[in-house]
């Protein structure tokens, strides 16, 4: 195979340090500043200037031909005027050595960047080494779910005072969780209610509408003694409520959350060693009386709480150490109780998790600084269990928590090159007004954005859409505004939109998306 690469002078440096580690890699730079400046029209000049020199046809030589997957438009053009294949390669230079190192396994698109399809094949490699090790014997099933260390941790969700959800919003959140990547759905109870009648009734509809495992999450020994049976699993099961259940329990294939405590009288261990042996006997407890399925709960602490979180870590550690069972770590403990990015949090939560040996994930997405935790711990998991399996850092995995942050950080500089009058920015004081306004709002249930057009003061049309462009285009094609301010306004407000809808921020015209203290001292 020989490939060559066409690029601009700008990324001409970069591109051929790249090319030095591949011996089938020839590059050419172009005479053009920025690669992405690159047409059609202006490689098939570039590729017959080149037959020139080399008075021979390069299709003679290459088998192809990448430029840059920043090039607009399709490529195909290229090979019809000149005869040989040209496709985008990575849009940043950073990913280019992946790419060379996986170009004979990947179908190169003349329409579509690179790294598009390359994290696609190594995306769809590691969910088939995922899938290999869902052959391996499990120690016992949760409904469909092989529960044990041999497999990911498995994410349990949440859905909070599901007894009182309207049916509506309770379909769309199972929906919702599944969609995330949910392993189970938990149907959270009311603390101190007894809704004992309305459990089969709750837990059948789920079943209408998933086929994931369905657990019931209370206290209330009445509720629990509906759910056994009903559900593939129960939680929570203690010293306090288990002479009630116990037989219910021996004949069935619910599964079994047990805690180290007493709530009827309001105990809780509170040293490690305890909170320890406490567990193991309660287990032993369970598994001589048949009651096989048992997940031990140790009880993740929030931080800084009066039992130390990092003391509940220890109790983790140690039990799963002198104890072959399955153990559930409550994520949703600490991040629903820490003010910081859900996915930073959720991350080192679940490689702390891995470490002790932890089987199962529990959160809800109580608050909005938690929204998308099923989704994020879901990658976590993937990621975490795959550097346990290569014993590596959980780095360069393939799957990551890297959201809103650059793993490589390069930008272009090419303002440095250009020896140009330059001009210092600033505010108009005054703004140009428009015959109509617009009011910029987001629809979060149907998932876009939604431009209210306002003519003196009254609505007269609303404009919707997925993204920012298809609705600046169409108040352009309307003719909707008339002054260059407004139209650059709009764009500024409407593409804000586009970013809050995506990544579950809260959007409101003409503030800041990052408008607390953190961002307001960077400067």
């Amino acid at each position: 195979m020989k490939i060559l690469i066409i690029t601009g002078k700008l990324a001409g440096k970069r591109v051929s340090e790249v090319a030095k580690k591949f011996n089938f890699v020839d590059v050419h730079i172009a005479d053009i500043s920025v690669a992405a400046f690159l047409t059609p029209n202006l490689i098939i000049k570039e590729i017959k200037e080149l037959e020139r020199k080399k008075n021979k046809k390069l299709n003679e030589i290459y088998d192809f031909i990448l430029v840059t997957g920043l090039v607009r438009g399709n490529l195909d053009k290229v090979y019809n005027e000149t005869g040989i294949r040209c496709y985008k390669s990575t849009r940043d230079v950073a990913d280019l050595p992946l790419l060379l190192e996986n170009i004979k396994n990947i179908e190169l698109s003349p329409i579509e960047p690179a790294d598009i399809k390359l994290n696609r094949l190594i995306l769809e490699k590691l969910e088939k080494e995922l899938l290999e090790v869902e052959k391996e014997k499990e120690q016992f099933k949760i409904g469909k779910i092989k529960i044990g260390d041999k497999f990911p941790m498995r994410v349990l969700g949440e859905i909070a005072h599901s007894i009182y959800l309207p049916k509506k919003d309770l379909e769309k959140k199972i929906i919702y969780y599944e969609e995330s990547g949910a392993d189970m759905i938990d149907l959270g109870m009311v603390s101190g209610e007894n809704n004992k009648d309305k459990v089969k009734e709750l837990i059948k509809f789920a079943r209408d509408i998933t086929d994931l495992p369905i657990s019931i999450d209370t206290l209330n020994k009445y509720e629990l003694k509906e759910a056994i049976g009903e559900a593939d699993l129960i939680l929570s099961v203690d010293m306090g409520n288990i002479d009630y259940l116990l037989n219910d329990l021996k004949d069935s294939d619910t599964a079994v959350v047990a805690l180290p405590t007493n709530y009827n009288i309001n105990y809780v261990p509170n040293t490690v060693e305890e909170r320890v042996s406490k567990m193991e006997e309660f287990i032993n407890y369970l598994l001589y009386n048949d009651v096989d399925k048992v997940i031990a709960d140790l009880i993740l602490e929030p931080i800084n709480n009066e039992f130390k979180f990092i003391d509940s870590v220890i109790a983790y550690k140690l039990f799963k150490e002198r104890n072959n069972i399955p153990t559930f770590f409550g994520v949703g403990n600490v991040s629903e109780l820490f003010d910081a990015d859900s996915h930073g949090v959720n991350g080192l939560l679940t490689a702390i998790a891995m470490e002790i040996n932890a089987n199962i994930l529990f959160t809800p997405e109580a608050s909005s600084k938690c929204k998308y935790s099923i989704r994020e711990l879901k990658t976590a998991s993937k990621m975490m269990f795959l550097a346990k399996k290569r014993k590596s850092l959980p780095k360069d995995i393939g799957y990551n928590l890297i959201l809103y942050k650059d793993k490589r950080f390069i930008e272009e500089c090419s303002f440095k090159s250009y020896h140009l009058p330059t001009i210092r920015a600033e505010e108009n004081k005054s703004l140009k007004l428009d015959r109509g306004s617009f009011k910029i709002e987001i629809d979060r249930e149907n998932k876009e954005i939604v431009a209210i057009y306002f003519e003196r003061r009254k609505p007269k049309l609303i404009i919707r859409g997925k993204k920012a462009k298809e609705i600046y285009d169409t108040i352009i094609r309307l003719k909707l505004v008339e002054s260059l301010e407004h139209s650059a306004y709009l764009g500024r407000e409407l593409g804000k939109a586009e970013i809050a809808l995506k990544i579950g921020k809260m959007y409101k015209q003409d503030f800041d998306l990052f408008y607390n203290d953190f961002w307001r001292d960077i400067k």
